[in-house]
């Protein structure tokens, strides 16, 4: 195989076929999509409040409170007049070609090998979870775009053993542009630099010019944050406050919720012998439940390639790239594992910057079990296919139909009038009502809770629409109170339902 170089023609046919089949699958996701993920909800919104300000549209919601990727919804809709929903798809399938360029890039930089980089394609482009977010309106797309990016000039940074200032610049505005969607760029920029003291090439003092040259733009933009705030100390850095806690007392407040959390098991779930080992059992069930999601994160097929590149250290990185790659995945790692411990809780989007980093390795496995098809061909074949399988998953729907929320919801904005009241214990179903405007976010969360309409309470409204299953319409006694036949009924094929009902003061308005 004969190396490949920037300036060979073979470099880009590859880059160009892969970033059009991204389109094809973003527009596919788009296309697909029926019901908008709750969180896209307070994206849109957000957005279609940014004409009364951006103090009005960043205090809509929780996830409004970093407007960035609203912005970009609301400037791209003002630019195209098309719809948000439209708009959001479109900057996420920008965003995403991002991603998959990038990700051919790195894996370009570390070999010049045709075959390995057409691999990375596939790589990337199977990518179960990675293709199953592209249905989702988050801001996070435009984090692991411009995450890759940083990545990716970190490489070749410190390829030319510290000394383009460019690289580092370049390096620094990714990560700036990745926090603009999620803080966790902002760890990244303020943890990474320490990384060069590892760089054995260099003498100490070189080392140290490299941090402070990682870290140029990182200070001139803490020197005019410190200016603004000065001069304006009536407004609030939002989560770039929470940030410098989390660097000041992180540690303190990751130890006490372990502390926590252990105590709770010892007390409530551990026997009287079991209790005194607590800690060590946590630990435990922590590596346990982090390892598999990790595992459910890249596919299985991934992380055992990943594991046999590893054993057989296949990929040959250049040891200053391995210090590279490394510190983005122990990062990463101290990233979503503190998140883990503090909230009990990891959203399989949260790995998937992990996920993309340890990927890297995949390409270089199965470029060498293609180096042995001669010898023996099985093992290309299972792989192949169960590559397709936990691909396919991630590309089209084999899960339950939504459907019927959105109908449900049609229906609701068809029938109901603006003057009458609607009860909805689904977020969704509210939205796509038209009925709202932006109490859907103070409706919503009171509404969830079906004691609300308890005790005849539901009568007070003019439709009354339950998002339930058939566990719920049997042992919930707040249905059971509501004597009325459904004037509609919406159900997807595992039994889930959308029943609506018009209470007699709504029939009496009309």
């Amino acid at each position: 195989m004969h190396g490949l170089t920037k300036n060979s023609p073979g470099y880009l046919t590859p880059i160009v076929i892969a970033g059009f089949f991204s389109v094809v699958l973003s527009v596919w996701a788009g296309f697909k999509t029926v019901v908008v993920n709750p969180d896209a909800i307070c994206y849109l919104l957000s957005a279609a409040s940014m004409s009364k300000g951006l103090s009005v549209a960043s205090h809509l919601c929780p996830q409004a409170s970093w407007p960035f990727y609203s912005l970009l919804i609301f400037g791209l809709t003002q630019l195209t007049h098309v719809s948000y929903t439209t708009s959001a798809y479109c900057l996420n399938g920008f965003f995403s070609l991002i991603s998959v360029i990038t990700f051919m890039l790195i894996v370009n930089s570390l070999t010049h090998q045709k075959r390995v980089l057409i691999l990375a394609a596939v790589v990337i482009l199977l990518a179960h979870e990675f293709n199953g977010v592209r249905v989702e309106i988050v801001r996070d797309h435009g984090f692991w775009a411009f995450y890759l990016t940083s990545l990716f000039f970190a490489l070749r940074y410190v390829k030319n053993a510290h000394g383009k200032w460019t690289d580092a610049l370049l390096w620094a505005i990714s990560l700036i542009a990745a926090t603009l969607f999620r803080i966790e760029g902002a760890v990244f920029l303020v943890l990474f630099p320490f990384i060069v003291f590892l760089d054995r090439r260099l003498a100490f003092r070189q080392r140290a010019l490299s941090f402070l040259r990682l870290n140029t733009l990182t200070i001139f933009v803490g020197i005019a944050l410190s200016a603004w705030i000065a001069t304006h100390p009536e407004q609030s850095l939002g989560r770039l406050t929470e940030l410098s806690f989390q660097l000041l007392h992180g540690m303190t407040e990751f130890i006490q919720s372990f502390e926590r959390t252990a105590n709770g098991l010892a007390r409530y779930v551990l026997s009287l012998f079991s209790a005194r080992d607590a800690t060590w059992i946590l630990m435990l069930l922590f590596i346990g439940w982090y390892l598999v999601s990790v595992i459910s994160n890249l596919s299985p097929i991934y992380a055992a390639l990943i594991i046999y590149a590893w054993c057989k250290k296949l990929a040959g990185f250049p040891r200053e790239s391995r210090v590279v790659i490394w510190g983005y995945i122990l990062i990463n790692i101290f990233i979503t594992l503190f998140f883990l411990v503090d909230h009990l809780f990891l959203a399989k989007r949260y790995l998937i910057a992990l996920s993309l980093t340890l990927m890297l390795w995949v390409p270089f496995a199965l470029d060498h079990l293609i180096k042995g098809w001669h010898q023996r061909k099985w093992p290309v074949l299972l792989v192949g296919f169960i590559m397709l399988v936990y691909g396919a998953s991630g590309i089209f729907d084999l899960g339950h139909s939504k459907k019927y929320i959105r109908e449900g919801g049609d229906w609701l904005s068809t029938h109901a009038t603006p003057e009458q009241t609607i009860y909805s214990n689904d977020y969704q179903l509210l939205y796509y009502s038209n009925h709202f405007g932006d109490l859907i976010f103070s409706e919503g969360v009171r509404f969830q809770n079906l004691n609300t309409i308890a005790n005849g309470k539901w009568r007070q409204y003019d439709y009354v629409a339950l998002r339930v299953n058939e566990k719920d319409l049997k042992k919930n006694p707040v249905l059971n109170e509501i004597n009325l036949s459904p004037v509609a009924v919406f159900q997807n094929d595992r039994g889930d339902t959308v029943r609506i009902y018009e209470t007699h003061s709504g029939r009496k308005r009309q």
